[in-house]
């Protein structure tokens, strides 16, 4: 998984505004029950819906113990959390957590496009929702 973690990183060093000079996170695979339980604490949710998460107390990236290492949208996953790993590595300060998705959901793209060809086009007011901080 180092190996894996490591080309993720060095990707998104070249790709990104990203200082990727840090260690790598550590990666803890959890059945998808834990991961909700863990995430959505009402468990009132799509029960499939949730990847993986980054907690960052811990620097830890969590993802499903289903994640195959040879499917693409996995490995985009893991960059999508990677993403989350180095802002908060890097000390980039946001209004609301749900701003930390502007940068991940566009550089997942990007990084599943180039990488793997592999087309990812998401709903782009449903990215707006889930990346800006409500404005009440």
């Amino acid at each position: 998984m180092k190996e894996i973690v490591t080309a993720i990183m060095i990707w998104l060093g070249a790709n990104t505004q990203f200082d990727t000079n840090h260690p790598i996170p550590t990666i803890i695979f959890l059945p998808q029950e834990k991961l909700n339980s863990m995430y959505f604490k009402d468990n009132n949710h799509d029960p499939e819906s949730l990847h993986g998460m980054y907690n960052k107390k811990k620097n830890i990236i969590y993802l499903r113990d289903d994640w195959d290492r040879r499917d693409p949208w996995h490995l985009g996953v893991l960059t999508h959390e990677i993403v989350h790993y180095l802002q908060d590595v890097n000390g980039i300060k946001f209004a609301c957590t749900r701003e930390m998705e502007r940068d991940a959901w566009p550089i997942q793209k990007d990084y599943l496009k180039k990488v793997h060809k592999f087309d990812w086009n998401y709903d782009q007011l449903w990215y707006i929702m889930i990346s800006t901080c409500d404005q009440f």
